[in-house]
């Protein structure tokens, strides 16, 4: 999706850059110690990385925004360089980054504002060449189903079906909704219904007839 990504947004640009610099932080505190978090913070490093680069190959001119996040917080960048598995993406960001931090400087505007470098960077965005930068692999995902999964998933879409259509269906019958009740531990708790206590009485008469 990253790839095909148009017009980000200032909030998100800035989000998803302050992503990258406090899992950049984590990461560099781990980076002596062999633990599994650090292996995490390293994976989650190396996603954010790989998203960034995605959009700046494939859509730099249509996210402005994206590239004024990375002029602010350039310093991230250089504690990375040396990493052996981001080494490339960050060469690759910041050939992006170089290029318009020397459009502006070239510009020479004394205390600009956001909209002025947001307008440098539009009209330098219009002679970048994407070649500068290697090209990666794109980042691609595959789904992993396990075996049993449709022990889950069945009882779960019938479940929904049961809420969501005005068809009637009997509980007592509907075994397969109990199975989602218990996979999900949804606890249903239904009024107590009060069982009719038939109450028989017995009337018997007994004629005794005594002759004497």
């Amino acid at each position: 999706m990253a790839n095909t990504m148009l017009d980000m947004h200032a909030y998100v640009a800035q989000r998803l850059i302050s992503l990258l610099e406090l899992i950049s932080r984590r990461q560099q505190k781990l980076a002596n110690r062999t633990t599994p978090d650090g292996t995490v913070y390293e994976d989650m490093l190396l996603l954010v990385l790989e998203i960034i680069n995605s959009v700046l190959t494939h859509r730099l001119k249509n996210n402005i925004q994206l590239v004024y996040a990375l002029l602010l917080k350039r310093e991230i960048f250089v504690p990375l360089r040396s990493h052996p598995r981001l080494a490339d993406l960050v060469k690759n960001i910041e050939q992006a980054i170089d290029h318009f931090s020397a459009r502006l400087s070239e510009a020479n505007i004394k205390a600009p504002s956001t909209n002025e470098i947001l307008e440098l960077l539009e009209q330098s965005a219009r002679t970048w060449v994407p070649s500068r930068m290697e090209s990666l692999p794109d980042l691609k995902f595959q789904y992993e189903e396990e075996q049993d999964s449709r022990e889950f998933f069945v009882p779960y879409v019938w479940a929904l079906v049961h809420r969501r259509t005005f068809i009637y269906w009997s509980d007592e019958k509907a075994h397969i909704l109990e199975e989602y009740r218990q996979i999900s531990g949804e606890a249903e708790t239904h009024p107590p219904e009060e069982s009719p206590t038939a109450t028989m009485t017995t009337s018997s008469s007994s004629k005794s007839q005594h002759q004497q």
